[in-house]
């Protein structure tokens, strides 16, 4: 998987591109798993769009491509590969 956000791109499994994006904001600790931050970009993109951002139950690795393609669908990111 391959997405741009901005000017910068990232690559790898969606949990790999989660984990690089947790990595970059400002108090890393506040999101002690993928799985926080990816319930933490879910929750913020929600309220931003006021859209629903409904997610695959379980494997967290569905639920980072899910939240991709979603972000994608409004804008906030393009998906190069998928």
């Amino acid at each position: 998987m391959k997405i741009k956000i901005e000017e910068q791109e990232y690559e790898g499994t969606g949990i790999e591109i989660m984990d690089q994006l947790r990595g970059l904001v400002f108090d890393p600790l506040e999101f002690p798993d993928t799985e926080s931050y990816i319930r933490f970009l879910q929750g913020n993109a929600m309220r931003t769009t006021g859209l629903d951002f409904p997610l695959p139950p379980g494997d967290p690795e569905r639920q980072a491509r899910a939240i991709f393609a979603q972000l994608a669908k409004v804008g906030a990111l393009v998906l190069l590969e998928e």
